[in-house]
């Protein structure tokens, strides 16, 4: 099945995405004091020196994975997370996480014997919806009561609250995470096993605006569970509630206009807007990309073009403690084709079929102009071109390229022929992306019917500067009854001699490759700019008088071509992976 390249570009329209479920805004409440165990085993040396009891009675600890025995130990590959971070897996509250205490010194509150009680006091005082407490058993399930204290001096009180045995529960936050015998060392390991669970603690609709101070805990039941009870969250409660976006506005190559409306009953003095390539919701530390805007809308700038942002609006209101609400559901939207300095382009990320590649424009013709998976160079996919001695020729058009006429660019792709003598592709520009009318040539390639891989496959058409500003690149069939495949299209830097190339290489390492979320260059004193583009051709980060580390967290997983240029005028581009 093969798909046909359309004349034009069809913007894809805003989406609002929206939900029924209740916002929420989830808050770590660090504890101050109360903790009277210390059960998690940490660092260097036996675990009897670095926990103070067990969890179950019966000589058994949690685990942090920073744990050896001796400095000689194979390190663990499992343990509770060395920044004691915990993200809650229970799929009613995505976003929950908890904070455990310092593993060297009390991290919990143990409650071994009926009647048995403490009190958690917080550090800064929050007011709730809901309390979440992080807890579990050992040797057995316990039976728990409650007492959530206010700083107005009222409480209220949770009785019959189930605390589950540590193995094979259900509702845990956390699990597989080992533990050790403080008696011998003896570690156990499980992909399952133990567990913390998620209790949660509705407050009444009366207490919802007033902080909480602390948290008394009771064992009520009388089996021989110890009850162990580690850390607190909260769906933090607020009267400035979220707005509700509207629908996307006027959408351009790098801005989009964007408004919202403010709940009945919530007047806010102003508005932050958040906004990222992933639809990674932000959480109430998250800080702003744009704040203090004081109406429902504005425009949101200096946005990537042809690329799809997600974006998420609070508000801030005057009502003391509480005057920032959630942030409301996220939107999205796409910015529009815009001109790009570089490019590559291998058309696998398309399916065959009826379906325009994004920013290509197919100008008039009748013969056949598809993208097919038939003989691909180096992938899945590339175009195809064919026609009769009675067809019209076929256009295709390239995105536009802001530097289409600095005389220092070059068009590079991989083509052949079907079967037969060689035939010709013409490569040339149009000033008209409706009209073929316009179309002048720039140079007659002469492709043959060899294999895209042997010697001779790729061709190389240098742009001059006397191409027109606003000019579009097009590649155009000839009425030879000939078919053609092409592939792995560049809009590049013209080629350096060899010398130049090979001694920038030697000048200059690019490392790790693969990186994860920071690109080191050597020799960066010698470099006056990096441009950072994906591989249809996006620049989607530049960086001038850049330093040693480039920071490319922001990114998605992919490939990118990173161009150098250097201060004694040369550059070369080279391929890296984030992974």
């Amino acid at each position: 099945m093969k798909f046909k390249i359309f004349s034009g570009f069809l913007p894809i329209a805003a989406l609002l995405l929206a939900s029924s479920l209740e916002a929420q805004n989830f808050q770590q409440m660090p504890i101050a004091s109360g903790l009277t165990s210390d059960v998690i085993a940490n660092g260097i040396g036996s675990s009897a020196i670095s926990t103070s009891t067990d969890v179950d009675g019966v000589s058994y600890a949690f685990v942090s994975r920073d744990f050896q025995v001796n400095a000689s130990s194979t390190p663990l590959t499992y343990g509770l997370p060395v920044n004691r971070l915990i993200n809650s897996v229970v799929a009613s509250t995505p976003g929950l996480s908890y904070q455990l205490p310092d593993y060297n010194s009390s991290n919990s509150l143990k409650l071994s014997t009926q009647n048995s009680s403490g009190t958690i006091t917080f550090t800064t005082p929050i007011p709730a919806f809901k309390l979440y407490m992080l807890a579990t058993s050992g040797s057995g399930a316990s039976t728990v009561s409650a007492v959530v204290n206010f700083t107005d001096g009222t409480s209220q009180t949770f009785t019959g609250v189930a605390v589950p045995d540590w193995y094979d529960n259900t509702g845990f936050a956390v699990q597989g995470f080992g533990r050790i015998n403080r008696t011998n060392d003896n570690l156990e390991a499980s992909t399952t096993n133990p567990r913390l669970y998620q209790i949660l603690l509705t407050i009444g609709a009366g207490n919802q605006s007033k902080p909480i101070q602390s948290v008394t805990v009771t064992k009520t039941s009388s089996a021989q569970g110890h009850a162990n009870i580690f850390a607190f969250s909260a769906d933090a409660y607020s009267d400035c509630a979220a707005p509700t976006l509207n629908a996307v506005g006027t959408l351009t190559s790098s801005s989009a206009d964007v408004s919202w409306t403010a709940p009945t009953g919530t007047i806010a003095s102003s508005y932050d807007i958040f906004y990222s390539t992933t639809n990674t919701a932000p959480t109430s530390g998250t800080s702003p990309i744009i704040t203090g805007i004081t109406g429902t809308s504005t425009t949101i700038p200096n946005l990537n073009p042809n690329t799809t942002y997600y974006y998420w609006v609070r508000g801030n209101c005057s009502t003391g403690g509480t005057s920032q609400s959630v942030w409301s559901f996220s939107g999205t939207f796409k910015t529009l084709c815009g001109e790009v300095t570089s490019m590559f382009e291998n058309f696998d990320s398309y399916t065959t079929g009826n379906i325009v590649p994004t920013c290509w424009v197919r100008l008039a013709g009748s013969g056949s102009q598809t993208i097919t998976s038939t003989s691909p160079a180096s992938g899945t996919r590339n175009i195809y071109q064919s026609t009769s001695s009675t067809a019209t020729p076929t256009y295709v058009v390239l995105p536009a390229f802001s530097n289409i006429n600095s005389g220092t660019s070059q068009l590079r792709f991989k083509a052949r022929v079907s079967t037969g003598a060689p035939g010709s592709l013409i490569v040339g520009y149009v000033t008209n992306t409706a009209d073929a009318a316009t179309f002048v040539p720039l140079q007659t390639l002469t492709i043959t019917n060899t294999s895209y891989t042997a010697a001779g496959s790729e061709y190389t058409v240098s742009v001059p500067n006397t191409v027109p500003v606003g000019a579009r690149l097009a590649i155009r069939s000839t009425n030879d009854g000939k078919s053609y495949y092409w592939d792995d299209v560049y809009w590049e830097a013209s080629t350096l001699s060899t010398s130049e190339v090979n001694a920038n290489k030697k000048k200059l390492t690019i490392h790790p490759n693969p990186f994860k979320d920071v690109l080191y260059i050597s020799e960066i004193e010698k470099v006056t700019s990096v441009t950072i583009s994906d591989i249809s051709g996006r620049v989607v980060r530049t960086i001038d008088n850049p330093t040693q580390e480039i920071n490319l967290s922001l990114l998605n997983s992919g490939l990118y071509l990173v161009n150098l240029r250097m201060k004694d005028g040369t550059q070369y581009t080279v391929k890296a992976i984030k992974n």
